[in-house]
């Protein structure tokens, strides 16, 4: 008898943005929501295990813009000492975006982060190379 495998592969169509801060969570949020003109509010904790005896809670706010089709969510990479991406330890923070990408204007989007002070890096990662790209599929 002849097998068929069926293989299902995810998802990996959004943009990803790095963001290297020492502000809190919640203080980041309010920060992007004044100088970017977004509306990102608290949703609950994305709880991850890691593997059987490790698991992770990650911060998350989530803003969705009806105008443009897009949502963001604003997740923290580190829940004390442990790291949602470790391959990216020197990441506090990422922007995930989903939606209608093909009228995201990615480079125009980090402009107002720059004029954030508390904001020492915004970056654009290209999620397709990472090791563990399975931990961004929620």
């Amino acid at each position: 008898m002849k097998k068929i495998f069926l293989d299902i592969g995810f998802d990996y169509d959004f943009v990803l943005y790095g963001i290297v801060s020492q502000e809190t969570p919640h203080r980041l949020a309010w920060l992007i929501n004044d100088k970017v003109k977004s509306n990102f509010i608290r949703k609950d904790d994305l709880l991850i295990y890691i593997n059987e005896t490790e698991e992770i809670n990650i911060t998350r706010f989530y803003f969705h813009d009806e105008l443009n089709h897009l949502d963001f969510e604003l997740l923290s990479n580190k829940d004390g000492s442990v790291f949602w991406l470790p391959e990216l330890r020197k990441i506090d923070y990422f922007i995930l975006v989903k939606g209608a990408l093909e009228s995201f204007k990615k480079r125009k989007y980090t402009e107002p982060f720059k004029k954030i002070d508390s904001i020492q890096i915004i970056t654009e990662i290209n999620h397709k190379k990472l090791k563990e790209k399975e931990r961004l599929i929620f």
